[in-house]
C-alpha cells in the first residue's frame, strides 16, 4: 500500500484529510497546539482532532528545521503527500523525497490569488467566481503546475468563512477525483501562466477600518471579506463598532459619511454612491447585536456623523 502524508492545519483541511483517511494515510503533519482563550489552555488544530479521532498518527514539528525533523520524515517512508493550509513552507529535500509528488489544494484558480488568504482576496476583488486547484508543491509560492481544477461562483451573500467552507468541501471532492491519478505516477499537470498571477498576502490589522468615501459595494465586500478577522469596523463618536453583518445596498441622497438608523428603515451607512445597509454590530466589551439593538445608546432613531 503506498504510504501516504497528509499535512494540514485549519478546520478548512479536514473534508480532504477524511477523504484521504479512507484510502489510508500513514502519518498527519500539522502545526502545534496553541493557547487560546482567556485562560491560554492549549487547543489542538482541528486537523489533530480529526486526525485523533480516525487513530492516525499525528506529528507537529514547529519548524521543518528542528531536529530531527528530516529524520523522521525519512523513517515514515512517505511515498505522497498531500498539503491543505498547513502554514508551513516546506524544504526542497522534502518535495524531492516523495517519488509520487507532493501536492497542494490550493482555494483559488491558480495562477489567480497566489499565497496566503485567496478567499479573502477574491472577495475583495468583486471577483465573480473562484475555486481550487490541485498544484504540484516547487521551491516558489504556489507557482507548480496544476493537475486539475474545479469551479465555485461567489454569491452576493457569501463571507470568507461560508465560502471556505464550500471550497473545503469541493477541495475533498477534488482529491478524490484525481487521487487515482496520483497513486498511479501518471500525473501530467499543466505548467502556469506566470504573466497572469495574482498575489493574496496575509491579512493585516490595518485592513479593518471602513473608508466611508469608497463606493458603498466595495464596503460590502470589505466586510464580508475580512470577517471575522481582522473584521471592519467604523469609528462613532469616539468608539470603535465592529461592523459583522451587512444587507442590501440603496440609492441615497444624504451627505456621506454618516450613520443613519430608525425602527422602520432599518440602519445604513452613506457612502458618495449610495448607502450600505447595516445588520450586525459590535460596541466595545458587548457581544455582536442586530444593528439597531447597537444603536440604541444614541437613541431610537437618528443620524450621526463618523469619527
Amino acid at each position: 500500500m503506498t504510504r501516504i502524508a497528509f499535512l494540514g492545519t485549519p478546520r478548512a483541511a479536514v473534508p480532504a484529510l477524511r477523504t484521504l483517511a479512507e484510502e489510508g494515510v500513514a502519518a498527519v503533519f500539522c502545526n502545534p497546539d496553541r493557547p487560546v482563550g482567556r485562560g491560554r489552555h492549549l487547543e489542538p488544530p482541528p486537523v489533530k482532532a480529526a486526525a485523533l479521532e480516525r487513530g492516525l498518527p499525528v506529528h507537529q514539528p514547529e519548524s521543518w528545521k528542528a531536529p530531527g525533523t528530516r529524520d523522521l520524515w525519512t523513517s515514515l517512508g512517505i511515498e505522497l503527500a498531500v498539503v491543505v493550509a498547513y502554514g508551513h513552507l516546506l524544504p526542497r529535500w522534502m518535495l524531492d523525497a516523495c517519488p509520487l509528488g507532493v501536492w497542494n489544494l490550493h482555494f483559488s484558480l491558480l495562477p489567480r490569488w497566489r499565497g496566503a488568504a485567496p478567499v479573502n482576496h477574491a472577495l475583495l476583488a468583486g471577483d465573480e467566481e473562484t475555486g481550487v486547484s490541485l498544484m504540484r508543491l516547487t521551491p516558489g509560492l504556489d507557482e507548480g503546475p496544476v493537475l486539475a481544477q474545479c469551479r465555485r461562483p461567489i454569491a452576493h451573500t457569501d463571507t470568507a468563512e461560508t465560502l471556505l467552507d464550500a471550497l473545503a468541501s469541493d477541495a475533498a471532492d477534488l482529491l478524490m477525483d484525481q487521487l487515482p491519478i496520483l497513486l498511479s505516477g501518471g500525473a501530467a499537470p499543466a505548467v502556469q501562466d506566470a504573466s497572469a498571477a495574482t498575489y493574496a498576502p496575509k491579512l493585516a490589522r490595518e485592513m479593518a477600518p471602513l473608508d466611508w468615501r469608497r463606493p458603498a459595494p466595495d464596503l460590502h465586500r470589505q466586510v464580508r471579506a475580512l470577517a471575522p478577522w481582522p473584521g471592519s469596523e467604523v469609528r462613532l463618536e469616539g468608539q470603535t463598532l465592529k461592523v459583522c453583518g451587512v444587507g442590501g445596498i440603496r440609492h441615497c441622497y444624504r451627505e456621506p459619511g454618516q450613520i443613519l438608523w430608525g425602527r422602520e428603515e432599518g440602519a445604513w451607512l452613506t457612502t458618495p454612491d449610495g448607502a450600505l445597509e447595516l445588520t450586525l454590530l459590535q460596541r466595545p466589551g458587548k457581544p455582536v447585536q442586530p444593528a439597531l439593538q447597537a444603536l440604541q445608546p444614541w437613541g431610537a432613531k437618528g443620524s450621526l456623523a463618523l469619527g
